[in-house]
């Protein structure tokens, strides 16, 4: 259980379970729930970000009948994931400038494009559009259950292809246009088992893993000739 006063004197409780995500081979996304309670009566904004990450953006270009790949880009230090929780639209609760202020705004979340491209809008508008078609951008409107005596539950969950590393959880009291409190939390996402292995090696050891896969291989098809030659 995480508790922080707020700045207003008010205080805000929230516990998001479980704490930790495992991702093995059959894992297909995961269900966590946040519940907790605020002390005076109000609004309710959840915001859960992924890890920064860095990706890639191409745009296609014709030529002739054929689409090629043309200009291509780098997003970086831009959240993995994106989720928003509210009692209420959050658009309807805070100006945009306070939507903005504590990125509560889909695609006002800060990153950087490298190099700087003339149509620096257009990748920004771009990338925000893929990650919501995606569904890792998301305002998931009365999710968030207001009950009684200030006490609140909403269902956070999570797609099946997720970035590892810690996941922030910021919960936002609102009243009258205006934040009057908040708290922080966090979640972390790691992989377990053969798969934890595996991809420790492939990026920490790329080299060793590649001999080693290969030579595995070798012997694997050394073992079938054996055994389809051997006499009947």
């Amino acid at each position: 259980m995480w508790q922080l006063p707020s700045w207003a004197g008010e205080a805000l409780e929230f516990k998001l379970e479980p704490a930790q995500v495992e991702i093995s081979a059959a894992f297909a996304g995961a269900q966590l729930t946040a519940t907790g309670s605020m002390r005076e009566p109000g609004d309710l904004v959840l915001k859960v970000a992924g890890p920064l990450q860095n990706v890639k953006l191409t745009r296609k270009t014709r030529l002739g009948p054929f689409w090629v790949a043309g200009e291509t880009v780098k997003v970086g230090s831009a959240p993995s994931l994106l989720f928003l929780y509210a009692s209420a639209p959050i658009a309807t609760l805070l100006p945009t400038q306070a939507q903005r202020k504590y990125g509560l705004l889909l695609d006002g979340a800060a990153l950087r494009i490298e190099p700087q491209a003339q149509a620096l809008e257009d990748w920004r508008g771009a990338f925000f559009r893929l990650k919501e078609k995606a569904g890792y951008y998301r305002e998931f409107k009365g999710a968030l259950k207001l009950l009684e005596n200030g006490q609140f539950s909403a269902p956070v969950l999570l797609p099946g292809n997720l970035q590892t590393g810690t996941y922030t959880v910021e919960a936002l009291i609102v009243n009258s246009g205006e934040v009057v409190g908040q708290a922080h939390g966090e979640f972390k996402v790691r992989v377990v088992g053969m798969e934890y292995w595996i991809r420790n090696g492939v990026h920490n050891y790329p080299w060793l893993f590649g001999v080693l896969f290969t030579l595995a291989a070798m012997l694997l098809g050394i073992a079938l000739s054996a055994i389809s030659s051997r006499p009947r």
